[in-house]
């Protein structure tokens, strides 16, 4: 591999000129497109938008399972200073619609195997735009007839635009992240500006990247985009199967890799002769993000698969954080160094002044010299999530150590007050699965008329186990590790927690029931 600091190609198009027939992406069926294909088809779209009038700052929507097409969708789009949004297909047409009716989508691109559904989103928005099918379907424009007789040459001028994502709606309804585009700065010239940062998070020039969740999502897209800026062939998967992603990495000699804290506690579940069978050599690098992992999670995979993991704070917002594999065995819990990617942060009491070393708080960033995003339509929860000198929330709390190390602790919508006193699902959820029976765990704060919520554990008990017992031993067990309020009062019993594509726990599916 070769480090990017000087490296000349660099970015998908230059990679694409410089190398045509070098793979870039492997499909599920193992079919193959080269770089050069990838990149005449992604000019030809952009020239076939433009054409239809698609300017800088303009949204794209985009609706399809894992498929190539994202890829040229996502790069057709980033030249032009245009913004995909990409589409959950586990939603319902009234979501769809919000997220359609409120991204001001110019065009709507969707494919074939999805048209009922695309179609009930679309009529529900009362959409009056471009509708495109891929191939074709009903009564959209195919493919192939919005891009016939458009030149597969680059559009006459570039700027990158990136994608728009949708916040997971924690509270209320999702909102699009839009960050404008920087009239006149190519593809190749973003791709340049964040390739230290990436560096730093384990990325190299050449290899191959798996991506192991739906490309909707804003990290397993993310892997797909920026391993092929970085000269990668991609490999996807279409779900999460345990077994089928160590086979990949075996057979495709995967390097680079995007998971998340769920993905690793499914691997380790397997039993050792399976686990024993594939050769994962040749990983470089495994990042993940996206939610707590518990420290002896993270410990038992580096145990397995060599010190690879490399974690990074971020959001859709923005990024925070890093920190490698050495690092994080250094202060194993940490997320990185407040100085790690050079932004600012601070930590913001409940005083709402800067917190001490040590003490809880919302975790606030500054980003030196990048754009600022905002909520798309959405100005008082933009201002909402901003204070005074640029700082910015992802909705976290954390705290800085004594020498600079940020740990965080939940997400804020998620804490849980009991009696006055906060508690944090996550610290608690990693308590329970540390228990030998305890296959997975989510924890929540039901309503309560005494104590205003009551710390609620729900449990998914490893096969064959004597629920009964479980129950039983669950708070002592909690109680040797937890101070007595943090210790749920109830314990139920779930066969399956329900997580998105990327693997983040959908805890708001758990609490609504409670609070309806």
């Amino acid at each position: 591999m070769t480090d990017a600091a000087n490296h000349d190609p660099f970015g998908f198009f230059e990679f694409a000129a410089a190398d045509p027939d070098a793979v870039a992406v492997i499909d599920i069926d193992a079919s193959a497109t080269s770089r050069g294909e990838l990149a005449s088809r992604s000019h030809q779209l952009s020239n076939a938008l433009q054409a239809a009038g698609v300017e800088i700052d303009d949204r794209v929507a985009f609706l399809s399972h894992n498929s190539v097409e994202y890829f040229v969708w996502s790069f057709a789009c980033g030249q032009i200073g245009a913004h995909i949004v990409p589409l959950n297909f586990h939603s319902v047409p009234a979501e769809l619609a919000y997220i359609i009716d409120n991204s001001s989508a110019k065009v709507v691109a969707v494919s074939a195997a999805l048209a009922e559904l695309g179609t009930a989103a679309l009529d529900a928005a009362r959409y009056t735009g471009i509708r495109v099918a891929l191939p074709e379907a009903g009564v959209f424009t195919g493919v192939d007839d919005f891009t016939s007789g458009h030149p597969t040459e680059p559009p006459a001028e570039r700027t990158f635009g990136g994608v728009m994502l949708y916040t997971s709606g924690t509270t209320g309804q999702p909102k699009g992240v839009l960050r404008s585009a920087n009239v006149g700065v190519t593809p190749e010239a973003a791709a340049r500006v964040g390739r230290a940062m990436f560096a730093r998070r384990g990325m190299s020039v050449g290899g191959t990247s798996l991506v192991c969740g739906p490309l909707y999502h804003g990290a397993p897209g993310a892997q797909g985009f920026h391993g092929l800026n970085w000269g990668h062939s991609i490999v996807r998967t279409e779900r999460w199967d345990s077994e089928l992603v160590l086979e990949l990495i075996e057979q495709h000699g995967v390097t680079h890799a995007q998971m998340a804290p769920i993905h690793f506690h499914r691997l380790l579940q397997l039993p050792p002769e399976v686990r024993e069978r594939y050769d994962i050599s040749s990983l470089e690098a495994v990042t993940h993000a996206g939610s707590a992992c518990p420290v002896e999670v993270k410990q038992d995979v580096i145990d397995w698969f060599g010190p690879v993991l490399y974690e990074y704070y971020a959001a859709s917002e923005g990024f925070a954080t890093s920190i490698s594999p050495d690092d994080w065995l250094d202060h194993r819990g940490s997320v990185g160094h407040i100085t790690s990617d050079g932004a600012e942060i601070v930590i913001i009491g409940e005083d709402d002044a800067v917190a001490p070393p040590g003490e809880i708080g919302a975790v606030y960033v500054r980003l030196p010299g990048a754009p600022e995003s905002e909520y798309l339509g959405d100005p008082a929860k933009t201002a909402e999530s901003r204070r005074e000198g640029g700082f910015t929330t992802f909705g976290d709390m954390g705290y800085i150590d004594e020498d600079g190390w940020l740990f965080l602790v939940d997400r804020r919508s998620d804490m849980i007050l009991t009696g006055a006193v906060n508690v944090y699902p996550a610290e608690i959820e990693q308590v329970l699965v540390r228990h030998e029976d305890v296959e997975d765990a989510a924890v929540i704060g039901v309503p309560d008329a005494e104590w205003g919520q009551r710390v609620v554990a729900l449990i998914v008990a490893s096969p064959g186990i004597d629920r009964a017992a479980l129950t039983a031993d669950l708070p002592a067990h909690c109680e040797r590790s937890l101070a007595k309020f943090k210790c749920p009062r109830e314990f139920e019993f779930r066969t399956e927690l329900p997580y998105s594509g990327a693997g983040k726990l959908l805890r708001r599916e758990l609490r609504d029931p409670y609070w309806a």
